[in-house]
Parts: structure tokens; sequence; C-alpha cells
């Protein structure tokens, strides 16, 4: 009896789905820290601040790299390009730059949202643990 192979498309996807499911982990902590109560974790604004922080930093080195493909700086997730990558657009291309998980995630599980109002979200949260992290 032979094994069975996997074929180049199957592990092809495979790996699309990881760096896919990759993205979780930080939208989980992004935005659950939010419902952890100080008294739980007094250090939580302080860690939830400089998290968001550090993502964006990285997010913005990223996009200020890829400037030269894509003639613009932006917030661009380096996981998002891989995985954009993976499924066969250039990095130029706006399905990679202008991708958010967040919006695919939401429209897997039926609810539609722009990257537009993704970015909002992100910004407002981001203003939030900013002035938590300022003021307290």
């Amino acid at each position: 009896m032979k094994k069975s192979q996997i074929s180049g498309k199957e592990k092809k996807n495979f790996l699309i789905d990881a760096v896919f499911w990759l993205h979780l982990p930080i939208v989980i902590i992004w935005f659950g820290v939010f419902f952890i109560p100080l008294s739980l974790w007094p250090e939580r604004i302080k860690f939830h601040f400089w998290f968001i922080s550090i993502t964006l930093i990285v997010q913005l080195l990223w996009g200020a790299m890829l400037y030269s493909k894509i003639k613009r700086i932006d917030f661009i997730c380096p996981l998002t390009t891989l995985m954009q990558s993976l499924r066969g657009y250039p990095v130029e291309s706006k399905k990679n730059f202008n991708h958010s998980f967040i919006a695919e995630l939401l429209e897997r599980l039926g609810i539609k949202i722009s990257f537009f109002w993704v970015d909002v979200l992100l910004l407002i949260s981001f203003i939030i643990v900013s002035i938590q992290y300022f003021t307290l």
C-alpha cells in the first residue's frame, strides 16, 4: 500500500492558512487585553500600550521598507505580505498593502467590513490605550 502524497498545492494552502491564523493571537491580544480588569493585572495598561506600539512600529518599518515597490509609506503587516505573496499577489498589488486580516476573518464569519473601518478601529483602540497609558 502506498502512502498518500500531499500535493504542492495542499502544502501551499496549508502554509497560507498557517500564516493567516498566526495573525489571530496578535488580534486577540490587541483587543482582548481591554477586558482584563486592572485588579487582576495591574500592569495591563503598560503591557497593552507597548504591545500595540511595537506592533505598529513593526508594521510602519515594514511599510517603509516596501516604499520603493509601492511608492507610499503605510502600516503593512509582514505576515500579511507573506500570506498575500503565497497567494500569488505581488508586493506592489493593493491585495498586499491594502489587505486586512481582521476584515478577511470577519468576512469569513459573514460580517462585511472595509479595510478603512478596520484601520479606524485600530487607530481608536491605540488612542484609547495611549490615553490610559499617559493618564493613569
